[in-house]
Order: structure tokens, then C-alpha cells, then sequence
């Protein structure tokens, strides 16, 4: 075959080569460009999307491209640090402010943290800004891939915390000053309990004396005493004895505060000893004309206790109710036995308690202010003094009331066997 023939077969075989007409290579470059745009209309919206987004956000926001120069800034940056966009963007972050950026701890963070953690968390940041003063800053980090994982930029988020930082050290401050106050206080109290405690002989041995004599002139034991004579004293020996129970208040709640109360153990008869505080407020409960409700139950155990000190609880609780319970109203008291304690309760249907009042019950010296509580007597110990007693016991304590003229419930238990190590 020759060369003309191998030519022409070689021509069918593989088609012919035609030129490509000149309007077809500009509607593909029009398509091109078109397409260009559109992606670059694509990039421009999602770039104005992120910087909106960016914008939004409160604390100071930057982008950095791979080589720590930035991109995109919030205006909170602006705004705290006192620059202008034109000194921003572009500008290595170090340069920032006249080089105000060229924080070591910063470089730590961008150059050597963060190119191995990817992330970063409340880095702590302090420097003194020429313009804005020293700040302490808490800075986040993240690192982005972008255009196909061939670029990153990093987003750093800054907060201003240096006013939290200046309250957190005020707070700290004033924590340590008030335990300090609250540990002279605490000193100062003991010092007063164990004093008040210590004068226990000293201010009881002189007033037994005054009110042992008192009595014995009263009942005339030497001889007869006129009419005036004997009102007054009487009158001596009713001082002396009530002046004796507020101090032996006062000292007993000193002896349990400086923990030099000890409670004197036996087996006590709770049904028997309850029916005889009863019978002791009998007169109390008659000159004011008051309904008396006993509720003891047949099944009430004998407990381990100081029968002094349940004795003195009882008779203040039930002293309360009088003396809080309008002429012909009505207290009472309840008890029973609940697993391995007793329960009693003394309620009445006296004035009752406000609500605001009732946090302050147990301070000491506290009366509630009514113009039917300024006539009647008392320190304010009774419900502090009957509560400490009965945790001495390892027992608990309580009182409710609806609020005023609704009545006092006061509610106590006692444990079987005393847990209390005395």
C-alpha cells in the first residue's frame, strides 16, 4: 500500500481534525468569566456573613490568616482597644498599636500551643496597654481549615476581665477580713460564755441569801410583821426569785455556749414527770383562766436524760404559752413515743409569731414587739436556752406558728438512749 493510501485509511480510521470556530471559544470564555464571578459573589456573601456574624458577638474577635495577620476584626476589638481599621487589617498581630500585641504569653499561645492543640481555652493573658491601661484577658482560640484544607485561619476571641478579676480579689479580701472578724467573735463570745459561766457561784450564793431571808421574814419565823411589813416582803422575795431565774438563764445558756454544761444521767419516768410539770403550772394556767389539754400516751418509754434540765425545758416552753395566751384561751401538749425517741409538743392559742420574726426567735435577748408582749417578763432565753438543752440531749427542735393571733406550736424530741457524749 502507499503512502497516499495510508494516509486517507489512517484519516477514517481516527476523524478528522476540524478547526474550532472562533465564536464558540468566546461563549466559553463568557461562561468562564460568569462563573468566576458567581463564585466570587459566593465568597464575597459568605465573607459578609461571617464578618456580620463576627460583629455581633460582644467580646473582641479576630481572624488571622496562617501567617498571623489579620483578616476580619469585630467592632467590640476596636471599640475596647481603642484602634482604627486601618491599622488592623493586614497588620501582623504582633505590630498591633505600635507593637502594643507583642505579648510573650500571646506568641506562646499562637505559635506553640495552639499549632499542636488545634484549640485553646481561657488562656489567661495580663499586659499594660499604653492607651487602655493594664488588662487582664481570657483568650480562645480556634484553629479553621479553609479552601480545601490548603489554608487556615485562626479565630481568637478576647475577654476583658480584668474588672471580675478586680471584684473576685475584693471578695476574697473581704472574706478572709470577716472570717478574721467572725473568729474574734467567736473568741470574744467564749471569753464572755466562760466568764458569765466562772461568776455561776459568786452572783447565785449572795440572791439565795436575800431570798432565803426574805422568806423567812415573810412567814414570820422571828415574829409578827404588820400588814406593811409583810406586803413588802413579799414583795422582796418575788423580785428575788424572778431576778434568780433570769440569772440562772443567763449562766446556763453561758455554761452551754463555753461547753461547760454537763448533763447528770438517769433513767427518767417521761409519763410521771409530764403529768408533774403539769400539775406545777396548775395556778399559772388558773389566774389567767386558761383551758389546760394533756395528751400523753399509755405506751411513753422512761428515757435517759438530766431530769433537771427536761424539767426546766418543759416548765419555759409551758411558762411561754401562758404568758403568751390571752385570758380564757386554751394551750396544751401532746406526746408520744416515735420509733427510738419521744415526740412532745406544747402548743397554745396565743398571739402566735410573724413570719418575719420567726429567724430571730432563737437569738438571744429577742422578744417579739407587741403591746401585749411590753407587759409581760422575760429575757428572750426561753426558746434558745430549751433548745440548746434538748440538742444536748441529741435531740430536735422546732416552732411553727400561722403568724399572729394564730397560735405557737413548739415541737421536740428526745432519743431513748441519750446520744449525746456528755
Amino acid at each position: 500500500m502507499n503512502d497516499k493510501k495510508k494516509n486517507k485509511e489512517l484519516l477514517k480510521n481516527q476523524g478528522e481534525i476540524r478547526p474550532v470556530p472562533e465564536r464558540t471559544i468566546i461563549k466559553q470564555l463568557h461562561l468562564e468569566i460568569e462563573q468566576r464571578k458567581k463564585t466570587e459573589r459566593v465568597a464575597q456573601d459568605a465573607r459578609n456573613y461571617a464578618e456580620s456574624i463576627i460583629n455581633t458577638v460582644r467580646e473582641p474577635l479576630i481572624s488571622l490568616d496562617q501567617d498571623l495577620r489579620v483578616v476580619s476584626v469585630s467592632r467590640s476589638f476596636y471599640d475596647v482597644f481603642k484602634v482604627k481599621p486601618e491599622e488592623t487589617v493586614g497588620q501582623l498581630i504582633y505590630d498591633l498599636g505600635n507593637k502594643q500585641w507583642d505579648i510573650p504569653k500571646l506568641r506562646e499561645l499562637l505559635e506553640t500551643i495552639l499549632p499542636q492543640k488545634t484549640t485553646f481555652d481561657n488562656y489567661e493573658v495580663e499586659h499594660d496597654f499604653s492607651t487602655i491601661g493594664r488588662r487582664i484577658m481570657l483568650l480562645n482560640a480556634r484553629q479553621i481549615e479553609r479552601g480545601m484544607g490548603k489554608e487556615r485561619i485562626i479565630l481568637l476571641a478576647i475577654e476583658d476581665i480584668t474588672e471580675r478579676k478586680e471584684i473576685e480579689k475584693g471578695l476574697e479580701k473581704t472574706h478572709k477580713e470577716l472570717q478574721e472578724l467572725a473568729a474574734e467573735l467567736k473568741r470574744t463570745t467564749r471569753a464572755k460564755s466562760e466568764f458569765l459561766a466562772n461568776m455561776s457561784h459568786e452572783l447565785r450564793t449572795p440572791l439565795n441569801s436575800i431570798n432565803g431571808f426574805s422568806e423567812i421574814l415573810y412567814d414570820e419565823t422571828f415574829g409578827p410583821l404588820n400588814e406593811k411589813q409583810k406586803k413588802y416582803a413579799n414583795n422582796i422575795l418575788t423580785s428575788g426569785k424572778h431576778l434568780l431565774l433570769l440569772i440562772n438563764q443567763i449562766l446556763d445558756m453561758a455554761k452551754v455556749e463555753s461547753g461547760k454544761m454537763k448533763l447528770a444521767l438517769s433513767s427518767l419516768p417521761m409519763k410521771s414527770l409530764l403529768n408533774e410539770i403539769s400539775l406545777l403550772i396548775a395556778d399559772m394556767v388558773s389566774k389567767k383562766k386558761l383551758q389546760i389539754s394533756l395528751d400523753i400516751a399509755d405506751d411513753m418509754p422512761n428515757i435517759e436524760g438530766d431530769e433537771l434540765k427536761l424539767k426546766e425545758i418543759l416548765y419555759n416552753l409551758f411558762s411561754n404559752a401562758v404568758k403568751f395566751t390571752r385570758e380564757g384561751g386554751q394551750i396544751g401538749m401532746r406526746a408520744k413515743k416515735a420509733g427510738s425517741e419521744i415526740e412532745i409538743v406544747v402548743w397554745d392559742t396565743g398571739i402566735g409569731i410573724a413570719s418575719e420574726n420567726m429567724g430571730k426567735i432563737f437569738e438571744g435577748f429577742f422578744r417579739v414587739d407587741t403591746p401585749y408582749s411590753r407587759v409581760t417578763e422575760g429575757t428572750g432565753l426561753g426558746l434558745p436556752l430549751s433548745k440548746k438543752l434538748v440538742e444536748l440531749h441529741g435531740g430536735t427542735f422546732s416552732v411553727e406558728s400561722e403568724g399572729l393571733n394564730k397560735g405557737t406550736q413548739v415541737r421536740f424530741t428526745l432519743p431513748v438512749l441519750c446520744r449525746k457524749v456528755v
